[in-house]
């Protein structure tokens, strides 16, 4: 008897073990909210179906039955793709880059993909970011994603969260600050006050 409690413990640490291993570049399917008139800032897996903004737009209209806008920013200005015409670009889709949306109608966009565990995110002095952050990160809040940016790229962050109606700002803690909770779909804003990469911790 004992021997079988042993047998059965053994078969539970191995599929612990194994289930840890392959989470580090799971599958991922996630329903993300998204209201008609509210503009969203979203986060997409590292591996995933889209090429160009119109791919991505493609899939959010059939998701929510409508149509919507979407935008990216290339570190100097916003490009916006709403289907084609005058001053539309269809925009490269970029691993860990975050993106607009701007829906007409509400509903839920379904985003399938997977993780890429050795694609590192470059930051350069001054130059605002929107990172797509991997939707099973360790750092859960805004302070532990800075506390981690921080020390990869071996100077300091602002990281700013759009929560619908207002951005909220942390910058390390002090008077108007939020350590907002990083929500999976939601991308981040990071302002660098250095250069350097990081690769994003997971689970």
């Amino acid at each position: 008897m004992k021997r079988n409690v042993l047998l059965v413990l053994a078969a539970v640490a191995v599929l612990v073990i194994g289930t840890a291993a392959i989470a580090s570049n799971m599958g991922f399917k996630i329903s993300i909210p998204l209201a008609s008139g509210v503009t969203s800032f979203v986060s997409i897996p590292y591996y995933n179906q889209y090429t160009d903004a119109a791919s991505l737009r493609n899939d959010i209209n059939a998701s929510i039955a409508s149509t919507a806008t979407v935008y990216a920013y290339n570190g100097t200005a916003w490009q916006r793709y709403a289907g084609g015409g005058i001053g539309q670009v269809n925009f490269t889709i970029t691993p860990g880059q975050g993106y607009e949306v701007a829906p007409a109608a509400s509903g839920n966009w379904i985003v399938v993909g997977s993780h890429n565990p050795s694609l590192a995110l470059a930051f350069t002095s001054g130059v605002t970011s929107f990172v797509s952050v991997p939707y099973h990160t360790t750092e859960t809040t805004a302070q532990l994603l800075r506390n981690e940016i921080d020390a990869a790229i071996g100077s300091t962050v602002t990281v700013y969260s759009y929560n619908g109606t207002a951005w909220q700002r942390y910058a390390g803690g002090g008077i108007g600050q939020v350590n907002f909770n990083i929500t999976a779909g939601n991308a981040v804003e990071v302002a660098p006050a250095g250069s350097g990469s990081w690769t994003p911790a997971h689970y």
